[in-house]
């Protein structure tokens, strides 16, 4: 063990050394200097990954019955000197049968052996003997990690479960699918930990996603540190944690009522302030501008070829408003190019029916033309580069322009139909007038939680598609995202490549679809696998017998979920409405008394006002 500890720690100062003499480096130009700063970079995150790595480095070993054996470890370590790997990557393909082995298939394995270690210090050792042998004295058979890890006691973090994958965890982290994996399962199945350990196994073996990054979205804050630590510990530190709310850029701690917010959720919201956004792109009217000392007007049917050209061109209202004004400028140009050889043509016209003198042969305009060869007279003596410059920097031409098709922020968008009741009533015709009134704010409301997507929509609409996407996107609790949260999701996952996982059986109020087909089909269609994890590692089989006809009644399509534990059957007490607070307050009193020191939760529906004072005064 301790020439694995070795070997890492000198992997550790070479890869210090590699730093140092890069940073050290001298660049003669600016290209060598970004050069060398992103591979600076990239080990300063090498050496992040292997100093994680070093606490809990090894946790289990396989034997074969050839007598070949390998450790495995949260990364991998070798050297030339060695035909067979020192530490294997929990990842690597040769870990998989840590995983899958059973003692029906035990896939050619006789041992599997679980390390816990503490710093350097192995303080623990339990095989599992996979081919029928009896043990011998080098086999330590105990209870097993698995039952150690369900026994522990709960702490405020998750931690990593790469010593203990299941088979059925293992399968769904270690999918080749790089389209859209979907985890169901019920309450305790490790649907997080799977999630983080699928994170982990994609940086790992999907270079191109790896290179484009991994993001990871929760609910909430507390949750993203609740999980913060197990992607370093599992070997990985290159991947971004973030809420709806850090990936738009907009803080809030308002959120609106459930009505209010399933209905800020629904798509329909997406094509509301994307048919609003069409009102401020030069929908009707001609463009009029000055040059020097001539009045120049386009007509409406050029304007609205300069306004199909843009938004065709570019993504996002304001960089299309700037082509907008190249579009309208060309065309200006344009028509003075055109406008002056059609005067010089009239000018030469008269001047031949007034001397009967054809100019033409004397310039051999006639001869050029039928050759193709252009004319180097007045018309192509005008400047235009330096006319179409001019242009585009006049105040003037720029206030025209603003006319047709004004600067917008993300903010005055989602206000522009928040705000108001007719734009809301226009655009929202399948809505009631009772739910429109639920929409309806004042210009000076505080921004709640339901209307960042609404706000993240519209930056994509007036500023154009975030310039921060990822090859692969794991999204935890996503039952509970709105239609609105997964387009603002999906914009940043151009390869709709994304491991979701939840369970709609546990639905909140403010969801927006049924099941995964209905939140996934407007952006992958049915082009997603559905894996369902059917073992609970926490809820007792007793709580989960007491909600099976709840279960059935919320999602009669779910299989029900079985647990590997057992304890005391859930109790229920019937109490008078007046009499609620009185009841909850004695059944805490007794159950602090029957387990000092342990925490007590006291769970209640939004609307039971009375227990959620009484909990709010503990």
């Amino acid at each position: 063990m301790s020439s694995l500890y070795a070997l890492l720690a000198d992997r550790v100062s070479e890869a210090r050394a590699q730093r140092a003499s890069v940073l050290k480096a001298p660049a003669e130009s600016a290209g060598e200097a970004y050069e060398r700063e992103i591979a600076a970079e990239r080990l300063a995150k090498e050496i992040g990954r292997l100093e994680g790595a070093e606490r809990g480095l090894v946790f289990g070993r396989i034997d074969w019955t050839d007598g070949t054996a390998l450790r495995l470890g949260r990364i991998g370590l070798h050297t030339e000197e060695d035909d067979l790997p020192l530490l294997v990557d929990w990842r690597a393909n040769a870990a998989r049968p840590f995983y899958e082995a059973t003692p029906v298939h035990p896939v050619g394995l006789r041992r599997r052996r679980h390390l816990r270690l503490e710093e350097r210090t192995v303080i623990s050792v339990s095989d599992e003997l996979l081919d029928g042998t009896a043990p011998t004295d080098e086999d330590v058979v105990g209870d097993g990690p698995l039952t150690e890890a369900l026994s522990a006691r709960r702490t405020g973090r998750v931690h990593a479960a790469v010593a203990t994958l299941q088979a059925e965890q293992d399968e769904i982290v270690r999918s080749a699918h790089r389209g859209v994996t979907v985890v169901q399962g019920g309450p305790g199945t490790g649907k997080t930990v799977v999630a983080l350990h699928r994170a982990a196994y994609v940086l790992y073996a999907f270079p191109r996603a790896a290179e484009e990054g991994v993001l990871v979205v929760g609910p909430n804050a507390r949750f993203l540190d609740y999980i913060s630590h197990v992607l370093p510990s599992l070997g990985e530190n290159d991947v971004v944690l973030a809420t709806c709310q850090e990936l738009a850029g907009v803080s809030t701690d308002t959120a609106d009522p459930f009505d209010t917010a399933r209905l800020k959720g629904s798509s329909d919201l997406a094509d509301a302030l994307a048919g609003l956004l069409r009102v401020h792109q030069a929908p009707t009217g001609d463009f009029t501008v000055w040059v020097g000392q001539e009045l120049v007007r386009l007509s409406g049917e050029e304007v609205a070829a300069a306004r199909e050209g843009a938004v065709a061109a570019v993504s996002g209202h304001n960089p299309a408003r700037q082509v907008f004004k190249e579009l309208l400028v060309d065309a200006v140009t344009d028509g003075m190019q055109r406008d002056m050889g059609d005067l010089l043509e009239q000018i030469d016209a008269d001047a031949e029916r007034m001397t009967g003198i054809n100019l033409d042969r004397f310039t051999g305009a006639a001869q050029r033309r039928a050759e193709g060869a252009a004319d180097p007279g007045p018309v192509h003596e005008l400047d235009l580069d330096a006319i179409r410059a001019d242009l585009l920097d006049d105040a003037g031409v720029d206030r025209a322009v603003e006319v047709l098709w004004p600067r917008l922020a993300p903010g005055d968008l989602v206000q522009a139909l928040l705000t108001n009741a007719g734009a809301l009533a226009e655009r929202l015709p399948r809505l009631t007038a009772q739910e429109r009134s639920l929409l309806l704010r004042a210009p000076h409301d505080p921004w709640t939680d339901a209307d960042v997507p609404l706000l993240d929509e519209a930056a994509s609409l007036v500023d154009g598609l975030p310039e921060r996407t990822y090859g692969h996107v794991v999204v935890d609790e996503a039952q509970e995202l709105t239609a609105m949260q997964w387009r603002m999701i999906v914009r940043r996952c151009p390869a709709r490549a994304m491991t979701l996982v939840g369970d709609f059986a546990q639905a909140g109020p403010v969801a927006t679809a049924r099941d995964w087909k209905e939140a996934l089909s407007p952006h992958v269609g049915p082009r997603f696998t559905l894996h369902n994890l059917t073992v609970s590692y926490r809820t007792t089989q007793e709580i989960l017998e007491s909600v099976r006809d709840l279960l059935l009644g919320i999602a009669p399509d779910q299989k029900p979920t079985r647990s590997l534990r057992s304890g005391e059957s859930p109790r229920a007490v019937t109490t008078r409405p007046d009499g609620l607070v009185s009841a909850v307050a004695q059944e805490v009193r007794a159950q602090s008394s029957a387990y000092p020191g342990e925490l007590l939760g006291v769970i209640c529906a939004d609307t039971s006002t009375a227990p959620r004072k009484f909990v709010e005064g503990c």
